[in-house]
């Protein structure tokens, strides 16, 4: 099956208009009813098309799950722990964004380096690296290249619970879209299932229900604050790292994934590739890696607007098995 790309329905343009302060950057892309920039019709294609080569390694999630912070982790597992390498390349290198293209085609906090790069096509990009390619994709499971069932690479899949999920995810698009809506607003879109890559539900569940492959593994947020040495020694085993980890490789690790440290790190993030624009300042409210705490939506929701959210997430996720913590 191929990819549709449909305009949005009037009442949705308008609203997704007004939030984001543009106007007609977004399309319909089938199947799926994903909100995507009008850009990625000119990739999907090849997106769909893309060879998938069995040592590959892809790190999805939703945007805003904690990726960033997995693909450190993932990297340096799969590379011998070489941190001298993950200090001087940029992780855009390392673990490029498949629909990076599409993403910031032509978004406002990243015009300069988009101008300076505009013939740079992130699909073509990861085509063309060698060796064991580790790949980061943000798109849900149906928008993935046709190969994907069947070649069966490596899959690792970040979940995040939706309150902490939705915040992090409107400080993003204040960071990366410019967007000039209110949380609530956002809060309003993402319910509805019209926020950009979503619903965020069916994004989850596709790979959920996946979770049983021998290749992939299925990794919750949480699990990462909480417990990171277990995570790091289940990702080596899924990875096949070819040895224990000893404690201290594993301690190492812990303290190079420390949030302050990647808040600081340059090559982790896209505040380089944004050095010169405006929105750049030193308020965490815009930093590309920001708080990563568990519970700081009770700083953003009300009982209200935290109500609506609880139904949301018992109207799409009770009976799947797929549960969610908040603190």
């Amino acid at each position: 099956m191929n990819f549709e790309y449909d305009p949005l329905s009037d009442g949705l343009r308008e609203r997704l208009d007004t939030f984001f302060g543009r106007r007609d950057h977004f399309i319909e892309v089938n199947p799926g009813h994903v909100v995507m920039p009008k850009a990625f019709a000119e990739i999907g294609d090849s997106i769909r098309d893309l060879t998938i080569r069995p040592t590959d390694v892809w790190l999805m999630s939703f945007p805003r799950a904690g990726s960033t912070w997995a693909q450190e982790m993932v990297w340096l597992l799969g590379n011998n722990l070489d941190y001298e390498a993950a200090r001087n390349q940029l992780q855009q290198v390392r673990t490029p964004l498949l629909e990076l293209s599409a993403i910031f085609s032509d978004d406002r906090s990243v015009e300069d380096t988009v101008t300076r790069h505009e013939k740079i096509d992130s699909v073509q990009c990861v085509h063309q690296m060698g060796g064991r390619r580790f790949i980061k994709s943000h798109l849900p499971w149906q928008l993935h290249p046709r190969e994907m069932e069947n070649v069966r690479p490596k899959i690792i899949y970040v979940v995040r619970n939706p309150k902490d999920l939705c915040v992090s995810y409107y400080y993003y698009c204040q960071l990366i879209h410019r967007s000039e809506g209110t949380f609530e607003e956002f809060c309003d879109i993402f319910l509805a299932d019209q926020a950009p890559i979503g619903p965020m539900w069916a994004h989850a569940l596709a790979f959920w229900k996946r979770r049983n492959q021998d290749n992939m593994l299925f990794l919750k947020y949480e699990d990462m604050k909480r417990n990171l040495p277990s995570v790091i020694r289940r990702c080596a085993e899924f990875l096949e790292f070819g040895r224990d980890l000893t404690d201290e490789e594993v301690q190492k690790m812990c303290d190079h994934l420390q949030f302050e440290r990647m808040q600081r790190n340059p090559a982790v993030n896209l505040e380089p590739l944004m050095k010169d624009s405006s929105i750049m300042q030193n308020d965490a409210g815009v930093k590309f890696i920001r708080k990563g705490e568990i519970g700081d939506w009770k700083n953003h929701m009300d009982t209200a607007l935290s109500a609506r959210f609880d139904a949301w997430i018992k109207d799409h996720f009770e009976g799947t098995g797929l549960e969610f913590d908040y603190e």
